[in-house]
């Protein structure tokens, strides 16, 4: 249009349409032109950071990052990030040592320790002879994507040797306290592994602009159409009037308006149409919407609300163009970890040999007292008969003299930051008066021994002793056995070192450990083990993992405390505690070598299969396992968790929490944060208990195959759904307030029928278990008066007697008597049909949905198990997803935005690398700057300090932003149909 009112026919001038054309354009273009520069600026700023390069005459000279070329030999520096992917040669730290810090390539701030192999530690970059004579040739794998796997053979000084993960240095990794290491390139540019990750985020619009993008479309054919209309009748009147239409000039001479040649008046008259009725198309609204949406931008990061001081962080906005689709988020995604708890693991109460150490109260039990359901008495509180010394000790680490008579949980001088734990039964040395001393010994000793965590300070200074760990809660583990005089100071490659205080005044004694192998911990494996020789000679295997991968490779024969150690943990998962199985094993030394070198020959191996063989035999050798006990760590809620929660379900949002705990973990932390309430019924659908167990006895019994287990265990999760979605749909008022036809909105029409054959379907008669809450002497049943609907859509002022039901059992149930089972109980499908029969019931009932990893496995994997899922879920208040891994956070999140098609909206909140696929998947992404990084805040669509400050950014600004949009699309609205009145 712009183009036409440059030509002679045009009704107006070509300034009238072409300043603002290009007032526009250039606002646009200044926007991109800015972030282009920045960007520009960033990639030149780093392709252009200074390297110390080998000359191949025994010299380092200065040299920029983009000219690097695979096989340099470089020189990096403490602190500086490494310019490529670099084959580690050699460390000044000691045995070939360096440690890096991977924050922004996978979210974690702990350092990890990599090491040369020990034939280029002497190649140190002082002597020059060695540098000039250095020569190697490595072959290895292709570039890849895979940060975790790397495989290679280094051919020097006529042998070949593996090289793995653990001499590789990846490009965005930084060096941390080592002084220098060498390095030679192995990927640069585009093929290293940080680059082949980088793929694009996924575009994400919001509904506003698909919105307008339709009507711009649709005014764009009302344009063609009124400019078609206007030409075809000054076409017509041309050729009927003649010459009468004297304002239009028609003359022969006039060629645009000759009587004579209708058809051409006809078609000038369509190009003037355009241009004269090209206001239709109102461009200026997308440069006022960039303009209001920076603004808004603007008000969140300076919102001294939004500013969390304790990590100096202000709100971040990367995605102004889902301001407004902050006020209309439906249902919230959240991890637990980092996001609800604040990632600061404080070791709080342990197990061993069936004997529970710890007191102390934790946030989950406080919020059961609030709630009115304490959780009754249980191993760990006081006992009645104990009596307290009043004589004075002495703290085994900062030497301080207390009086036993003050002390307390409320009052523990032993605390520090990962150890919050009180028990005068173990500390100050006491644990040695224990009948048990020698497995209380050689537990700690466990704790102080399997671990990759780096301790940073001076072994003089215990106290300021700090440990770099993989996870915090490893950290509260070393932390805890550091407590009880097991105090690890310094690591080699080949050797563990601990200081060890036995008894209040005797002199420490250094042990020295020779660290054989570590089996990492994984995300698949779920635990980690180390195969260390002690000093007396013994040669063992040490392992710490969960209690559902641990229990499953215990020697039946020399089992341990299993049956207590269970219960113990089941109890401690019950009260928010974080929990581990620790055991080891006693490992023959003629089969430990054979071991020994087929480990070996699988790390050599090169590709795909070298991941697979080490994993067997890992496998292999963490079977027939000895239970030692577990421990209980504390995750506390970051501040204002549980009323921002609460708030947010007032003002009807849907919250889903999606994290790797145990179930009865997560329905605790559930209970403090105020994502479970009072009246609420939880419906649990999980292969871990009672139910399902049996399923896999009768498996072993009958001798079943792998496949019709697996075809048992998801016909019992279909069942478990059919249940649950007969029990919401009869006795359940909608509580998202929403029709019937609107609750089956969906993406597809497989997905609308799938959803409608699941409103109808009939249960087929299995029993519903139910959120169980007992106390240790047994079931403890309340009726509270309590407001239901509280958090509903449809609030009712009525109340009724709420059924609650105890949250600890203490029974053991099963064949071996090794296990807890879950109370459950049986909802029927008569009991549920004469319940529909009856009609339904006075006030609404709200429903939360407890699932675990495992049966979600099952439902991701069919269709039809995903549609009746999320009919089940789209009713409950609260869904909770328990032992998930993060791919299956990002298949959820995934399955509910589509399901809930386009009229509901989903964000999803997380702080950890693990978190990026679900923040990616949702409509719109919240990352958390925490302390595991920045991985999730820079995948996010916007980044905050707190989960507290959620509240205030959907409440506060996602209303104002999405009023005053639209507030202002409706103004130019009636600007237009002014101007189509005008017309």
């Amino acid at each position: 249009m712009a183009g036409l009112s440059l030509a002679p026919f045009a009704p107006y001038s070509a300034i009238s349409v072409w300043l603002p054309l290009i007032f526009v354009l250039v606002l646009g273009l200044l926007r991109e032109a800015w972030e282009d520069l920045r960007r520009a600026r960033g990639d030149r700023e780093l392709n252009n950071r200074p390297i110390e390069w080998h000359d191949g005459n025994g010299q380092f000279v200065e040299k920029r990052w983009r000219d690097l070329r695979v096989g340099d030999l470089v020189r990096v520096k403490d602190g500086d990030f490494f310019p490529s992917d670099l084959l580690l040669v050699s460390s000044t730290g000691p045995d070939g040592i360096c440690y890096v810090e991977t924050m922004n390539l996978d979210g974690e701030t702990n350092l990890k320790a990599r090491q040369a192999l020990e034939v280029t530690w002497g190649i140190d970059g002082k002597d020059e002879r060695k540098l000039k004579d250095f020569t190697a040739e490595l072959l290895c794998e292709g570039p890849n994507a895979s940060l975790y796997t790397f495989s290679g053979r280094l051919k020097y000084n006529n042998a070949e040797l593996p090289v793995g993960p653990p001499q590789l240095l990846l490009r965005d990794s930084s060096l941390q306290n080592t002084g220098s290491v060498l390095g030679v390139v192995v990927y640069t540019g585009h093929d290293t592994k940080s680059m082949q990750n980088s793929t694009p985020p996924p575009t994400k619009r919001s509904r506003v602009d698909k919105y307008l993008d339709k009507v711009i479309w649709l005014m764009f054919a009302l344009l063609l159409a009124m400019a078609t209309l206007t030409g075809v009748i000054i076409g017509i009147r041309t050729k009927q009037d003649g010459t009468d239409i004297w304002y239009m000039r028609p003359t022969e001479s006039n060629p645009y308006y000759n009587p004579q040649k209708a058809a051409i008046v006809g078609i000038v008259g369509f190009f003037n149409g355009l241009v004269l009725y090209g206001y239709l198309i109102p461009i200026a609204l997308y440069v006022s919407l960039e303009v209001v949406r920076v603004a808004q931008a603007l008000f969140m990061i300076n919102d001294i609300e939004m500013y969390d001081p304790a990590s100096d962080k202000r709100a971040r906005v990367k995605s102004p163009g889902l301001n407004e689709e902050l006020g209309q988020v439906d249902t919230i995604f959240s991890d637990k970890t980092g996001t609800l708890t604040s990632n600061q693991m404080d070791f709080f109460r342990c197990t061993i040999q069936g004997v529970s150490y710890g007191k102390g109260t934790t946030e989950v039990e406080r919020a059961a007292e609030k709630l009115g359901m304490p959780l009754g008495p249980s191993p760990r509180d006081p006992r009645p008969d104990s009596t307290r010394p009043t004589s004075r000790t002495q703290s085994v680490d900062n030497a301080i003299e207390v009086d036993t008579e003050s002390l307390g949980p409320e009052n523990n001088p032993y605390k520090e930051k990962g150890f919050n734990f009180y028990d005068e039964r173990l500390l100050a040395g006491k644990w040695v008066q224990e009948k048990s001393a020698e497995s209380i010994r050689f537990f700690f000793e466990i704790l102080a021994l399997c671990h990759t965590a780096i301790p940073e300070g001076t072994p003089e200074e215990p106290s300021l002793m700090r440990y770099r760990a993989e996870s915090p809660d490893e950290a509260a583990l070393v932390v805890a056995a550091k407590q009880f005089g097991f105090y690890f100071y310094k690591r080699t490659p080949t050797t563990l070192h601990v200081r060890e205080s036995l008894r209040p005044g005797d002199p420490p004694r250094d042990q020295v450990y020779q660290l054989l192998d570590v089996l990492e911990f994984s995300s698949l494996r779920k635990r980690m083990s180390i195969t260390v020789r002690f000093p007396d000679g013994r040669l063992l295997l040490l392992s710490k993992g969960a209690d559902s991968v641990i229990l499953q490779r215990v020697d039946r024969k020399r089992s341990g405390p299993v049956a207590e150690t269970t219960r113990h943990l089941k109890l401690y998962g019950e009260v928010g505690l974080r929990t581990l199985v620790v055991a080891y094993k006693v490992l023959d030394e003629e089969e430990y070598k054979s071991w020994a070198k087929r480990y070996a020959d699988a790390r050599s191996i090169i590709g795909k299969e070298r991941e697979s063989r080490t994993e067997e035999l890992a496998e292999e050798i963490e079977q027939g396992l000895t239970v030692v006990g577990g421990t209980g760590v504390e995750d506390k809620l970051q501040a204002g968790v549980p009323e921002a929660v609460d708030r947010l379900a007032r003002a009807g949002i849907n919250i889903w929490v999606l994290t790797g705990d145990k179930v009865e973990t997560a329905i605790n932390i559930g209970y403090a944060c105020s994502l479970l309430r009072q009246g609420m019924d939880n419906l649990i659908v999980s292969l871990e208990g009672s139910e399902a167990r049996a399923i896999e006895e009768r498996a072993d019994r009958e001798g079943w195959s792998r496949d019709k287990i697996q075809e048992g265990q998801k016909n019992f999760v279909s069942r478990k759904l059919d249940d649950a979605l007969q029990l919401v749909l009869n006795g359940h008022v909608n509580p998202r307030g929403t029709s019937t036809s609107e609750r089956k909105i969906s993406v597809s029409e497989s997905l609308q029928s799938a959803l409608s054959r699941s409103m109808s379907t009939k249960s087929s008669g299995a029993n519903l278990s139910r959120n169980a809450s007992k106390n240790a002497a047994g079931t403890l049943t309340r009726n509270l008066s309590v407001t239901n609907g509280r958090h509903s859509r449809n609030p009712s002022e009525g109340k009724i007697g709420v059924e609650m039901l105890p949250l600890v059992d203490g029974q053991k149930v099963g064949s071996n008597g090794e296990g807890l089972d879950q109370r459950e109980w049986a909802i029927s499908k008569e009991s549920a049909l004469t319940q529909s029969r009856k009609g339904p019931p006075a006030e609404p009932t709200e429903y939360a949905l407890v699932i675990d990893g495992q049966s979600l496995a099952y439902i991701l994997a069919e269709t039809v198990l995903q549609e009746r899922f999320l009919e089940v879920c789209i009713n409950c208040n609260s869904v909770l997803c328990c032992r998930v891994s993060p791919r299956q956070k990002a298949q959820v999140t995934t399955l509910v935005r589509k399901g809930l098609g386009l009229h509901r909206l989903c964000l999803a909140i997380g702080d950890g690398a693990n978190d990026v696929g679900m923040i990616q998947a949702a409509n719109v992404g919240v990352g958390i700057l925490g302390v595991e990084g920045a991985q999730a805040a820079m995948a996010g669509d916007f980044a905050i300090g707190q989960f507290r400050f959620l509240e205030r950014l959907l409440l506060v600004h996602g209303r104002w932003c999405y009023r005053r949009i639209s507030l202002m699309v409706i103004f130019f609205a009636a600007l237009f149909q002014l101007s189509l009145i005008q017309t």
